[in-house]
């Protein structure tokens, strides 16, 4: 190809021809790999490509890019302005790359990387830290992200992938996010728990909605939206006003410390009754089931390829069995 003199770089033209270099990334393998050899005949082995078709493939960089990447002489091919420019990049875009997949490998693996889920009531007190601690002992350079909160406002950043995970209630089907898989774990109940000492815990038979209506001041968990709605309606089947609550807190731990200290009632899953039962609470004997519901895991489809993942949803799945049955 005779000498073409290097011509300032046309910034539209560029800009326009970024878009389709993107797509075509592959070029620059190529690209480098003549680079690196010097010339295409080398190059071509090395790429396990004909001299004729790599050739194709620089020429086609070259028309994508509307600059001339080499010149050729006798005794190879030398970079042009335009050539050394490239060069600095593709580097940079090779190396990345692989980073890219070193990363993703690690984290496939479970050699690195980061765990980020959400869990309600019925799985952060033990089931969620016994998971995450068995886990770790296989895989113990993953960093594990825990908050608890409940699903109003952990759902919508499973689907918009702020989360890995979501531990709490099933949604009905018509609320279901298509992209999520939700995987039923067990059925639990909504107690009414108090200290052992209440003296709620001494009649002698179950209680009715009129026994807990004004015998208590109640907790509340501030984002327990479905769990309110729950014991408004097994009070009214009565005929009755649910109690309002007197204090409201975002951590199970501040609400058990407060059932320690006081009169207080709340609800609250059964799961955490032998939890809880350390902490000389327990639940309170009522006429029938205030709400039974199913819970279980929310997640992409996607992040069982993760061992990590894998192996955490292992544990709590056999953590789950044991308590739940």
């Amino acid at each position: 190809m005779p000498h073409r003199a290097p011509e300032p770089l046309a910034p539209p033209t560029t800009v326009q021809s970024a878009p389709r270099l993107l797509r075509r990334a592959d070029l620059l393998r190529d690209f480098l790999a003549v680079v690196n050899a010097g010339g295409i005949r080398a190059a071509a082995e090395q790429v396990h490509l004909s001299q004729s078709a790599l050739t194709r493939r620089v020429q086609e960089l070259e028309r994508l890019l509307d600059v001339q990447l080499f010149e050729r002489h006798a005794l190879g091919m030398r970079l042009t302005r335009f050539g050394e420019v490239l060069r600095h990049h593709a580097q940079l875009v090779d190396l990345n790359c692989y980073y890219a997949a070193t990363e993703l490998e690690d984290l496939r693996d479970g050699g690195a990387g980061e765990l980020r889920l959400a869990a309600g009531p019925a799985w952060d007190a033990a089931l969620v830290p016994d998971a995450i601690a068995a886990v770790q002992k296989t895989f113990p350079r993953i960093r594990f992200f825990v908050t608890s909160r409940h699903n109003d406002s952990t759902l919508p950043m499973l689907s918009d992938a702020r989360l890995d995970l979501v531990l709490g209630s099933i949604p009905q089907t018509h609320d279901r996010d298509p992209n999520i898989t939700y995987e039923h774990v067990m059925h639990i109940e909504h107690r009414v728990f108090a200290h052992q000492g209440h003296a709620l815990h001494t009649r002698r038979q179950k209680l009715r909605p009129q026994d807990l209506q004004h015998a208590a001041p109640w907790l509340w968990f501030s984002e327990a939206v479905t769990t309110r709605a729950d014991l408004r309606q097994w009070f009214r089947q009565d005929g009755l006003e649910a109690p309002d609550s007197a204090i409201e807190v975002t951590s199970l731990q501040a609400a058990v410390r407060l059932m320690q200290q006081g009169d207080y009632l709340m609800l609250l899953p059964s799961t955490l009754i032998p939890v809880l039962g350390e902490r000389q609470l327990r639940p309170l004997a009522t006429r029938g089931s205030i709400a039974r519901y199913s819970v279980g895991m929310m997640y992409r489809q996607s992040t069982l390829r993760m061992r990590a993942f894998a192996e955490l949803r292992k544990h709590l799945l056999l953590l789950a069995g044991a308590v739940g049955g």
